[in-house]
């Protein structure tokens, strides 16, 4: 099966944490916190169209302004989620540059803070010099994004502040038939991916020309082989408390890949539980229990930057029990 969703963190778990997810043939990313970008080219971050921070510590949010830098003059609006603080720090972001050259620009900045009780939405578009308007409230919930067939899923965490966890999951994965593409003649083309969104979508009586002829979805049919969809999850700054593990477990439940921190090595549980982050034991539980395929470690402490191997010892050993 070949993967819908092409994940890049930063692949140094003692920098600033982000995880890049660019979707297959397509102009589409998403960017989960936007901490160290510096691995990211400038084509990369033109296609984020959703941001999702986890929260507003610096470095979980320092890269904001680089990717505000690169799309600022796109048309394409960039839909921010985040916990509950958002919106303001957004603002203040914005509030701290000078834009009287922008009123021809496009850019709209769509930001959502995710509340247990609401999710409070504003925007802010260049053409207004970035001035917060405040738009109708959502009702809360733990599905921020259904559509373009996935689904982006939300648990406020606890950090000593709210703090967002995420799990991506692509809702069914199509792959072609080829040896039935072949043995009808039928020759490659963007009519394929149009043909996936009508399976996705249900369209049964979708007519599509092929080689001069036309075909209904109903009838390209076993073209199609589906499967589950893939999923992913990105966990970090987390307390490890009761709460907290187990709802962690059901974020990521069956996850393809598990991103997650694991900032203290296990002799330091009492450390862990006083600065409100994960230990490799922890991190490797949660993943064992939630039965993913694949942990990836973001995130660790500064001070095991010369024991690296010692806490990816320490996960795989929890992970693996």
């Amino acid at each position: 099966m070949k993967a819908t969703f092409f994940c890049k963190s930063h692949g140094d778990p003692f920098t600033d944490p982000s995880l890049f997810v660019r979707f297959r043939r397509k102009r589409r990313a998403f960017l989960f916190d936007a901490g160290n970008l510096s691995l990211l080219n400038v084509s990369e971050i033109y296609m984020i169209t959703h941001l999702f921070i986890t929260h507003m510590h610096i470095d979980h949010f320092i890269g904001f302004d680089s990717l505000l830098r690169c799309i600022l003059k796109r048309d394409m609006p960039l839909i921010v989620y985040g916990p509950e603080g958002v919106i303001e720090a957004i603002k203040g972001k914005l509030a701290g540059y000078t834009w009287n050259l922008i009123g021809d620009y496009t850019l709209r900045i769509d930001v959502y803070e995710v509340r247990p009780e609401v999710i409070l939405h504003s925007s802010f578009s260049a053409s207004d010099k970035f001035r917060e308007v405040s738009l109708p409230n959502l009702e809360a919930s733990n599905v921020l994004l259904s559509d373009e067939g996935c689904t982006v899923n939300t648990f406020i965490f606890d950090h000593g502040i709210p703090v967002l966890g995420f799990s991506l999951k692509e809702d069914i994965h199509i792959n072609i038939n080829k040896e039935f593409l072949n043995r009808k003649g039928f020759l490659p083309g963007p009519w394929l991916s149009d043909f996936k969104i009508a399976i996705r979508n249900g369209a049964a009586h979708r007519e599509f020309i092929i080689n001069g002829s036309k075909f209904t979805t109903e009838e390209l049919y076993d073209l199609a082989i589906i499967s589950r969809g893939m999923k992913i999850t990105y966990i970090t700054d987390i307390g490890p408390c009761e709460k907290n593990i187990k709802a962690a477990i059901m974020l990521a439940r069956d996850s393809d890949i598990l991103f997650i921190e694991s900032f203290f090595s296990g002799e330091e549980s009492k450390r862990a539980v006083k600065r409100n982050h994960l230990t490799t034991l922890s991190a490797g539980e949660i993943a064992r229990k939630a039965m993913v395929k694949k942990i990836e470690i973001i995130h660790i402490s500064q001070k095991y930057i010369t024991m690296r191997e010692k806490i990816y010892r320490e996960v795989m050993s929890s992970f693996n029990k």
